[in-house]
């Protein structure tokens, strides 16, 4: 019975941090908006990234547009869910997985919407890269995508040091994709960084939410043993 208060608890916590984060960064995001001097210091920034440019940087930061757009993204969720449930042989591992992805991403994209931030002028790059997105700019999706997918399969890991180092690299990840997105222009530092904030909240906040619920624990218990073997 205690142990089954101090989860509830710990949900509950991690809910209303989840909460607040999301609440900080659209608070945050309608204020830049409002600021007639905040966007027009940032776009130094993002002018300043991109003037650093030579081919690698453009292969590396146009594959990320590519792959963690909304098409490639959604096939690759759909590959790592396939992954997931063959590794777990759980197919509620893989609808959890599938939960913390699509409760992160798709509030990105709504706080897109609450916000309405323009995204930065492609005219004032020095090196125009061609990519012009026609949605809102904060919080950055791709951002928000990398960010969730990678915390989403490091916390699949059983073992200590293979959780670590799945951490590690699911960072690296998403730096890379947060760097790539201010190369291209398409995205404020703000933007990037908004959902490198909020999102790791939602993603935690679901996994502990979806443990509680009785659907998924009857599946916990097979998943971790079944991919406990494979994911240490």
């Amino acid at each position: 019975m205690e142990d089954t208060r101090r989860t509830l608890r710990r949900a509950a916590t991690l809910t209303a941090l989840a909460i607040a984060a999301l609440s900080t960064v659209v608070v945050a995001g309608l204020a830049i908006v409002a600021s007639q001097w905040w966007s027009a210091a940032e776009v130094n920034v993002v002018i300043g990234v991109n003037a650093f440019h030579n081919v690698v940087f453009d292969a590396v930061a146009g594959t990320i547009n590519v792959v963690f757009g909304p098409t490639g993204a959604a096939l690759i969720t759909v590959a790592t869910l396939v992954g997931v449930i063959a590794l777990t042989k759980s197919w509620l591992a893989g609808v959890r997985v599938g939960l913390m992805i699509a409760f992160a991403w798709g509030l990105a994209d709504l706080v897109k919407i609450v916000v309405r931030r323009p995204r930065p002028d492609p005219a004032l790059l020095l090196h125009p890269t061609g990519v012009e997105p026609s949605t809102f700019s904060y919080p950055s999706g791709h951002t928000a995508f990398a960010v969730a997918i990678g915390l989403a399969i490091a916390l699949l890991f059983a073992g200590r040091r293979a959780r670590a180092i799945a951490l590690v690299c699911a960072a690296a990840v998403a730096l890379v994709t947060a760097w790539s997105r201010v190369y291209l222009g398409v995205h404020f530092p703000t933007d990037v960084a908004a959902s490198m904030i909020v999102v790791p909240f939602v993603v935690i906040a679901i996994r502990a939410l979806t443990a509680r619920m009785r659907l998924f624990r009857s599946g916990t218990e097979a998943s971790r043993q079944n991919g406990a073997r494979q994911l240490r």
